[in-house]
């Protein structure tokens, strides 16, 4: 899960959780702008994530050090396009 935390306070929530932070919105109307697929699949690529299916799922395979740094990335990506 991705964790993001208010500047001003310090409050986190979770993606998909409603915010938890008493603090005013600058922008009360800013619509938040996620990553496409396509760019998921570039920074998958970036990383040597590699997708498994199996008869009725599909995984997302990383090496553990790998994860990390590529959450990161997906943060970084998401808080440029969204500050």
């Amino acid at each position: 899960m991705f964790k993001f935390c208010c500047e001003d306070c310090g409050e986190c929530w979770y993606v998909g959780n409603p915010r938890t932070c008493k603090c005013p919105d600058e922008e009360p109307n800013k619509k938040w702008v996620g990553l496409t697929d396509e760019e998921m699949r570039e920074l998958e690529k970036q990383f040597d994530a590699e997708r498994v299916r199996t008869s009725d799922e599909e995984y997302l395979v990383i090496y553990p050090a790998a994860y990390w740094q590529w959450q990161r990335a997906i943060e970084a990506k998401l808080k440029e396009r969204n500050t």
